[in-house]
């Protein structure tokens, strides 16, 4: 006798908003997809019915059906006749999702790689002016969690994001913490994008580890210009090796 399929967590629906982007149904993909990276929905999660999510994004039952087409065309949810879609229990669905992410625009990782490059540089300058002690702590655990995750990819890629929200943080402007948390599931994905090559994961792990340690002394040293610099330089360091990639 099959058991009862696990419901949708109140922290999942909780979380989904209102959608505002031109492409409806790529930000329905990369509202869920961002859930299923935090863990918020796990593998075997029923999704609301299609009113209530339509209801909780905002949109129209067109494009709702469209992303979770795509989503299930990824390999990341399952919809079942009669019973509802569910999170796959599939421990590469991520991945599958985030590669699609990169494969529907070609020129998403420019788009973004042009984003980071205003943001993050300008989040790292203003950093090393106004970070405090506790700011600087937290920023260095993050690089330590990465040094310890070298052999575990998931690790690394959370520990690495962290690092890049925990500098926005360190701003102390919400809403440029707000605008980089607003690129959460863009960021995971060219975090991950640059790591997925084995042939290149490897020396992309180790050259990351020193360039966000240069970051981090730039921050210490409070060094506007350099910590800048320096997180201009590991955004078009990955970002090319990313691009090299996808061709």
């Amino acid at each position: 006798m099959e058991s009862e399929p696990k419901k949708v967590p109140p922290a999942a629906g909780e979380a989904m908003r209102p959608v505002h982007r031109t492409s409806v149904s790529d930000e329905i993909v990369a509202q869920i997809t961002e859930l299923i990276a935090r863990n918020v929905l796990k593998p075997g999660d029923r999704l609301p019915p299609e009113r209530e999510l339509c209801k909780r994004f905002g949109v129209g039952r067109s494009s709702l059906r469209e992303a979770l087409r795509s989503l299930a065309v990824m390999g990341v949810l399952d919809g079942r006749v009669g019973e509802g879609t569910f999170v796959c229990d599939n421990s590469q669905y991520l991945e599958k999702a985030l590669q699609w992410g990169f494969a529907l625009d070609g020129k998403k990782i420019q788009d973004l790689a042009e984003t980071r490059m205003m943001l993050e540089s300008q989040n790292a300058q203003l950093a090393a002016g106004r970070a405090t002690g506790e700011d600087l702590a937290a920023i260095a655990a993050a690089l330590e969690g990465m040094k310890g995750a070298l052999d575990d990819g998931d690790r690394f890629l959370e520990s690495d994001l962290q690092f890049h929200l925990l500098v926005a943080r360190a701003t102390h402007n919400s809403i440029l913490y707000n605008l980089l948390e607003t690129t959460r599931s863009h960021l995971q994905a060219w975090i991950k994008g640059s790591l997925s090559e084995p042939a290149l994961a490897g020396r992309r792990a180790e050259l990351s580890l020193r360039e966000h340690g240069r970051i981090l002394a730039a921050l210490k040293g409070r060094d506007a210009d350099g910590a800048r610099r320096a997180m201009a330089d590991h955004i078009r360091s990955s970002g090319e090796d990313l691009q090299g990639q996808v061709g």
